[in-house]
């Protein structure tokens, strides 16, 4: 849909500047480049975490009030499309204190829509310490789970809750691994008993480590909130977990979660 409306655009306004970011968004050198060929419409490509690039980005467009991407060349995280080819920056490291992001919500910037009743996106950490070979949000890298700071995650699901934001999705990509998320799905039904909302949760719940689900579990449907019962099996094949560097989690175990999914 984002390469259909970026399509669209261009055709309108040629004179745009198109950028794409997120997991969809290729990383390695080659599959830029196809990316790029295949995309003709794309300027340029954000890779990894985008919120200090896609900020350097505009800060360097607007301070050269040119449409020339050759001023982004010293912005690590870029990949850009030249006269001369598709050209790539350095590597960005990943933000090591995601508490230095600003919050969005918490910074007012939604106010104006009112209540919406849509969709909240809420990230309480950032990383995976797995290394899936499939998957991009640890990019088979084992990354350090990077934690935002309790209070601003309440704080954002306050803000949620106020504004009868239907779904709060928890963006985690293991939601469950840490024992504080029990706090945050406590403050999620004290704030669906207050407000009414959030109807509903989707969560990534934690692969292997279930030691604090069944309390997530049971104090979400206490409330009556909808949150779906994600048990993640990849596949029963043996090769093929060796293949991806993913092991499934023990059959006794899976079939307690499922219980446990069903009779609450």
């Amino acid at each position: 849909t984002n390469l259909q409306l970026s399509a669209a655009v261009k055709a309108i306004n040629p004179a745009s500047i198109t950028v794409h970011g997120g997991p969809s968004t290729p990383s390695y050198e080659n599959d830029c480049k196809m990316f790029f060929a295949n995309n003709p419409h794309v300027d340029v490509a954000v890779r990894g975490e985008g919120e200090l690039t896609f900020a350097d980005m505009l800060d360097a467009l607007d301070l050269a009030n040119s449409r020339d991407l050759a001023v982004l060349r010293d912005i690590p995280g870029l990949t850009y499309r030249t006269a001369d080819g598709v050209c790539r920056t350095a590597d960005r490291e990943r933000i090591a204190d995601v508490n230095t992001i600003p919050s969005p919500y918490l910074m007012g910037l939604f106010d104006e829509f009112g209540s919406v009743k849509a969709g909240a996106v809420i990230e309480t950490n950032r990383g995976c310490p797995y290394g899936c070979t499939f998957c991009d949000w640890g990019s088979a890298t084992l990354s350090r789970v990077r934690k935002f700071d309790i209070e601003r995650v309440f704080q954002e699901l306050e803000w949620s809750a106020k504004h009868q934001i239907e779904d709060a999705s928890i963006a985690d990509a293991n939601f469950g691994m840490l024992e504080r998320d029990v706090a945050i799905t406590e403050k999620i039904a004290e704030l669906k008993r207050t407000y009414g909302f959030p109807r509903s949760v989707a969560i990534n719940y934690a692969k292997n480590q279930v030691k604090y689900l069944r309390q997530i579990i049971n104090i979400m449907a206490s409330v009556d909130i909808l949150a779906e019962g994600v048990v993640s099996l990849q596949t029963m094949d043996e090769t093929t977990l060796k293949v991806i560097d993913r092991s499934n989690i023990k059959l006794d175990k899976y079939n307690e979660l499922s219980t446990e999914f069903r009779r609450a």
